[in-house]
């Protein structure tokens, strides 16, 4: 009866499979070593009675970068009969790598799998590169088809067209999108909107194109965007600024006059304009950015523009006239740049070096090695043979005399190993804080580095600590694998090869279970966290007509902000005991901090961050005249200070880009701070002595041998303007 009773409970349960085609990024498209969705179409059937709900969840398999494999867990849901769309998250290592797909029960069972290598299944296509910018457009805007064909060379664009209804609700799969652009009236859900505003928030790029219609464009402007649309419309007949902001000199074909809807913006750049009417501003939002175009890009005149994908192409930040290509990011404009062969080419490898460094294990150089193998020849060699045969005649000894040179070398070597890489399990944590005061939130980024003596599989958590006393929700946060861009050994640019090795799980709550590490190496992880910074920091900042920054400034940090200064516009400002002090007066808590006092010493930012120097050297041949000489510091991509490095990443834009660091930012771009400078914003950035995060090992609390933490305090600033402004929405005339 038993027998009987669990076949009719078997033949009754659901039963799925993969039908059709699993989707992997956006259409097919996503970077190697950025978190990318997979849509995997589900059918479930039922024998028996209707209804019976199957808990079923997706198990994706990739490779990371040291050729290990992965199985990102997504969250269960309960499906009925039918057809459904499982979603999961994953991020590729390798190039050329593994995916595997397993829909398993809440029990385990396993209900069906699918496999594929990229590039050789039709399911799988090949990663994009780190470099490549990738634009996802939505409501099929113009002009940003051609966008790949007409950028700068060296320049790597890739353009998909999706449809509303494909954006993901989830903002970490908007992980590897350089940016998003949604045009015409675009039809998104409340959870599709809430994960494009995490995205910003974080560091994305939004472009906004709205439709003409005033009701129309306030539907399609959400709400979180920074952008007023006034009350009445205006009525634009000249659009030379689109024309000039395009860079080329093409007539938009428009007779008439054109009503659009009138954008007002408190802080941000007005891009184009016709008189005092802006119709294309960009605004801070987080550390990213919106634009909007009160214009439809699906529609006549902008449709049959000739100048529209030029005009796209400055918009993404991808054509000759954007700000990112003129300080240098195209290699191919670089005739100056330091030549390097020291095998970092980026500063997400560089800050990987950084965190790999252990004080406490020092390994022996290759010449040691060298000079050790040499020894050793010479003992089992010539040594031998003139103690065995010359002085003791004993040539038979030789069996005896080098099986005892073998171990007592291979003892010797054993233990000058153990002292030198160190017996004891290490760790390093490196933590970039961003704080937006105007929205209270706190984005950080933990880069940590675990060391291990032996070969371990271990499990890891991540516990954002709060920044604030009391939050009203638990900062949230999760950690996976980090890679480089680069082709060396454990480089996510290498093709895998015939290493096996050791599968871990990472689960949706972002923990990483089972992970590898082998004997004497290191694992480099990262995590995000976010959190509330309500009552964290007070701005009352200002700009003077003049450009001038005053106010002031109060934080509630737990301990001071050392080494830090102040961004404006190109101005840095630090206060010194004097003028020529290299360090800044720790910044204390719980203190207002003013401006306008005379131990605050301005200087111009790209001058002071890579060491410039102006001399005056006597012109030949003229007593009284003299010709300015400049000279600037070398950037050392080598170097292992922290402080040093996240600061060029802070402002890697503004100091030049590539052109002074010889280094690309491909995987930290959503981290420069240079745009938000332009935005009219005041960056903050300095170091703290607090802990932002607690790892667990095993459950138990791994306490980090180094952890340095940098906070970036991106702050609003009023100008007189904007202050008349504010009284008149107080006090109507």
């Amino acid at each position: 009866c038993a027998s009987i009773l669990s076949a009719r409970i078997a033949s009754a349960s659901p039963i799925a499979t993969i039908q059709g085609t699993p989707t992997v990024g956006w259409k097919g498209n996503y970077l190697v070593g950025r978190w990318a969705r997979v849509v995997v179409p589900v059918h479930v059937d039922t024998v028996g009675t209707d209804g019976v709900l199957l808990n079923l969840s997706s198990q994706i398999t990739a490779i990371d970068p040291g050729g290990h494999r992965v199985r990102f867990l997504s969250p269960t849901q309960s499906l009925g009969p039918g057809d459904h769309l499982l979603e999961g998250l994953i991020k590729v290592g390798r190039l050329n790598g593994d995916l595997e797909i397993r829909l398993a029960r809440d029990d385990g069972t396993q209900e069906a799998m699918l496999t594929g290598v990229a590039g050789k299944s039709d399911w799988v296509p090949l990663p994009l590169l780190p470099a490549t910018r990738l634009i996802v457009t939505v409501g099929k805007p113009a002009g940003f088809e051609s966008i790949a064909s007409s950028v700068s060379a060296g320049l790597q664009v890739k353009v998909v067209e999706i449809e509303a209804s494909d954006l993901p609700t989830n903002g970490l799969a908007f992980d590897g999108v350089y940016s998003l652009v949604i045009a015409g009236t675009a039809d998104l859900q409340p959870g599709q909107i809430d994960a494009l505003q995490a995205w910003v928030a974080a560091g994305g790029r939004l472009i906004i194109s709205l439709p003409t219609d005033q009701a129309a464009a306030r539907k399609a402007l959400p709400e979180w965007v920074p952008v007023r649309i006034a009350e009445q419309p205006i009525t634009v007949r000249e659009f030379g600024g689109l024309e000039a902001f395009s860079g080329k000199n093409l007539r938009i074909p428009q007779t008439s006059s054109l009503t659009i809807p009138k954008l007002e913006i408190d802080s941000g750049e007005v891009l184009a304009a016709s008189r005092a009417n802006p119709f294309l501003v960009r605004v801070p939002s987080g550390i990213g950015s919106v634009a909007v175009l009160a214009m439809d890009l699906t529609t006549s005149p902008l449709k049959d523009w000739k100048g529209l994908t030029p005009f796209c192409a400055r918009l993404t930040g991808n054509s000759q006239n954007s700000d990112s290509i003129e300080k240098g990011v195209n290699k191919g404009i670089n005739k100056g740049a330091q030549l390097s062969s020291t095998g970092i080419t980026d500063l997400s490898t560089q800050i990987h070096a950084i965190q790999d460094h252990f004080d406490e294990v020092k390994r022996v150089s290759p010449w040691f090695a060298m000079i050790g193998l040499l020894g050793l020849l010479l003992i089992i060699g010539p040594l031998d043979y003139l103690i065995v045969h010359r002085l003791l005649k004993r040539p038979h000894w030789t069996w005896i005399t080098f099986p005892l040179f073998v171990v007592g070398t291979s003892v010797v070597a054993s233990a000058l190993a153990n002292s030198s890489n160190g017996r004891s399990f290490r760790a390093n944590q490196l933590n970039i804080v961003n704080v937006d005061v105007s929205s209270n939130s706190v984005h950080a980024r933990h880069y940590l580095s675990l060391y291990s003596p032996q070969t371990v599989q271990t499990s890891l958590t991540m516990e954002p600590v709060s920044l604030i006393k009391d939050p009203q929700q638990k900062p949230v946060g999760r950690i996976s694998w980090e890679g480089v861009p680069e082709a060396t050994f454990g480089g996510m640019l290498r093709e895998k090869g015939l290493e096996q090795g050791a599968l871990y799980e990472q689960p949706a709550n972002g923990e990483l279970n089972q992970i590898p590490i082998m004997q004497w190496s290191s694992k480099s992880l990262v995590g995000d966290s976010i959190s509330s910074a309500e009552g964290l920091v007070e701005c009352q900042l200002r700009a003077t007509p003049a450009g001038s920054l005053t106010g002031t400034i109060l934080h509630r940090f737990a301990t001071p902000i050392e080494d830090w200064m102040i961004v404006y516009q190109n101005r840095v400002y630090r206060q010194l005991k004097s003028r020529d002090d290299p360090r800044s007066i720790p910044l204390k808590q719980e203190q207002v901090w003013r401006v306008e006092q005379p131990s605050v010493f301005q200087r111009e930012l790209r001058p002071y961050l890579t060491g410039i120097l102006t001399m005056a050297t006597p012109r030949f041949g003229a007593r009284a005249a003299s010709d300015p000489a400049h000279q600037h510091s070398s950037y050392d991509s080598l170097s292992l200070d922290p402080l040093n490095v996240i600061r060029i990443l802070t402002f890697h834009d503004e100091v030049g880009g590539e052109r002074y660091t010889g280094l690309t930012n491909q995987m930290l771009h959503d981290q420069d701070c240079s745009q938000l400078i332009k935005l009219g914003r005041a960056v903050l950035f300095g170091r703290i002595d607090q802990p932002l995060a607690t790892l667990r090992q095993d459950q138990q609390v791994l306490i980090p041998d180094r952890e340095a933490s940098f906070v970036r305090l991106i702050l609003p600033v009023y100008k007189s303007g904007e202050l008349m402004n504010d009284l008149k929405r107080v006090v109507p005339d």
